[in-house]
């Protein structure tokens, strides 16, 4: 048996501690652990300031660097904390960042930090000092590829120059200007055959541009038209929608596919005008529009498109409104079989005389293909690619007929005043695609 002797407190001959000194020595261990955790917690807290203002330093836009893509600015800077605009070609992303030695200061700060809480409500300085800590940096992007970055004021010229080479960027080179169209979707020339008759709702109009959607359902309708669609006649459509107490604007998709069911049409285009600005002072203007084709008995999105266009040259929107619709309708064409994706310059009319079609050549456009091959105003175009245009049961069928994708030989059996000719076109890729 083990003897344990203590006197006033003393440790036993085992050297282990009486309870009354074990408890006060447990307790003291407490205090000081607890005194670390706290003094780690506020440290820590600090640090957290210290840190945020690394993570959060204009210093990042130094790994920006032209040429760069949307993708690449993501991965180097991260996304940002707001866009500012987004058009579709000009892109500005605002970044609110800390200055670049920033974290010195709150590095200078953590004994006070430590007490007062740290980073737990970052950054506590701001309120201290009653400071603005972090300012907005801007980066443009033209076309998703980075043009200008830093403090709003110190780029504001570089900006401008931006949309300026931006805008000389989409121009053509017949030195027309260019829109940025996007065009897709699941109808192609498999399942074309099945939308014979199609119908447009009235666009809904861009804010503080009262009339602007009425314009452009007018350009897709007519366009649609040029594509051997058969449209629904405003007229019917309005009495329709009339018997069926719907607006013509801001119908749901139900309302919508309902009234293209009663129409007979198979399918329904909607759409938006997003921008018809006008800046007279500029002499420039700027126009955003974007539409869906629905299948009205199954209410599939069977093609979407989209567009932008500023032209500093006049302020007049709706030649820009014409060609952004005429680019995304050359995509579905192109995606439909509706147009080959060549053209080759040449505007000409599907006659019948004595029973025979033809194509009849309405106008050149110069410099193109068909000019420059010899095609001349009042030829007949009696067969293309050995096909004879007799057996075209109507436009659609002459127009398979002489399809041409771009860079192909279109071989033309032409009269001209009885003679015949053979020609040889190769076709240019047609603008938009």
């Amino acid at each position: 048996m083990t003897v344990r002797s203590s006197h006033c407190g003393e440790p036993y001959l085992d050297g282990t501690l009486p309870p009354m000194r074990r408890s006060v020595a447990a307790q003291r261990s407490r205090i000081f652990l607890n005194m670390i955790l706290a003094v780690g917690i506020g440290a820590g807290a600090s640090g957290c300031g210290v840190a945020y203002t690394i993570v959060k330093s204009e210093s990042k836009l130094d790994r920006l660097a032209v040429p760069m893509t949307k993708a690449q600015i993501i991965e180097e800077i991260g996304r940002p904390d707001r866009v500012l605009r987004d058009d579709g070609r000009l892109l500005v992303w605002e970044y609110s960042l800390t200055a670049r030695k920033q974290w010195l200061y709150e590095l200078a700060l953590c004994p006070i930090s430590v007490w007062i809480g740290g980073c737990l409500f970052y950054p506590f300085t701001n309120i201290a000092a009653d400071q603005q800590r972090e300012y907005p940096h801007h980066v443009v992007m033209v076309n998703e590829e980075l043009c200008a970055w830093g403090p709003p004021a110190a780029i504001l010229q570089r900006r401008k120059a931006c949309v300026a080479t931006g805008v000389q960027a989409v121009q053509a080179v017949n030195g027309r200007f260019e829109p940025v169209v996007t065009g897709n979707g699941p109808i192609d020339r498999e399942n074309i055959d099945r939308y014979r008759t199609m119908a447009v709702m009235l666009f809904e109009d861009a804010a503080g541009a009262r009339g602007s959607g009425s314009r452009v359902t007018g350009i897709v309708t007519t366009l649609m038209l040029d594509l051997d669609i058969h449209m629904v006649e405003r007229a019917k459509l309005d009495e329709v929608l009339k018997e069926q107490v719907i607006q013509l604007t801001h119908a749901d998709d139900a309302n919508v596919l309902k009234v293209g069911r009663l129409v007979g049409a198979q399918a329904i285009i909607v759409g938006e005008v997003q921008q018809w600005e006008r800046r007279p002072q500029d002499r420039m203007h700027s126009v955003s529009l974007a539409l869906r084709m629905i299948d009205v008995e199954t209410g599939l999105l069977l093609f979407n498109g989209e567009g932008h266009l500023t032209d500093p040259t006049t302020d007049d929107p709706e030649g820009s409104a014409r060609l952004i619709v005429h680019r995304i309708l050359t995509r579905f064409g192109a995606q439909t079989g509706l147009l080959g994706s060549g053209r080759i310059g040449v505007n000409w009319e599907l006659l019948e005389e004595r029973g025979t079609r033809f194509y009849l050549v309405r106008e050149l456009r110069t410099g193109l293909p068909g000019e420059k091959a010899g095609l001349k105003v009042g030829d007949r175009i009696v067969a293309c690619n050995g096909a004879s245009l007799a057996t075209a049961r109507n436009e659609r069928d002459a127009k398979r007929l002489c399809h041409v994708d771009a860079g192909e030989i279109l071989e033309l059996e032409v009269r001209r005043t009885d003679e015949p000719l053979h020609l040889m076109v190769t076709a240019d890729k047609r603008p938009g695609l």
